[in-house]
Formats: C-alpha cells, structure tokens, sequence
C-alpha cells in the first residue's frame, strides 16, 4: 500500500492513519468517517516520501503532529514487514 490517509481529533487528543492502494481509496476513507474521527489532515506518499497533500489549517498548528504520526506509521509498516 502506498499512501496513508490522516486524521486527527484534536478534542479528543486522537489521531489514527489508514493505509491505501490509491489516493481514491484514501479520499473514500476520508468521506466514511464519522464526527468522532475528526476531520481529514493529510495524505503522505511512502513511496516519494512525501506529502501529497495537507490540510492547510492543520499544517500550520500541527506539522510536527502529523510528521510523528507519519514516522509511527512508518516505524509500524517496517516492523511488520520482518
């Protein structure tokens, strides 16, 4: 899987990633979440390691957030793959 779709529910201090085959998918993930998921922050490519996109309110109060929450799943998807 190449992308990871983003959110965050800062209210609850939350955040959760999801991994997609397509930057569809991940939109299609993004549309099924429901108000205690909070709201869609970014979608980051593994493979160019980099974001595709990102949430303009969110990247300027929570960059570092979301780069821990990229690195963690990064960390995560290595971990499973031995």
């Amino acid at each position: 899987m190449r992308y990871i779709a983003i959110n965050i529910n800062y209210n609850l201090d939350q955040d959760w990633y999801y991994r997609c085959n397509s930057v569809v998918e991940c939109y299609n993930y993004f549309d099924g979440l429901g108000s205690g998921h909070g709201p869609r922050v970014a979608i980051y490519d593994l493979e160019k390691k980099d974001y595709l996109w990102i949430e303009e309110e969110h990247k300027k109060i929570s960059m570092e957030r979301i780069n821990g929450i990229v690195f963690g799943a990064i960390q995560k998807i290595k971990q499973q793959m031995r």
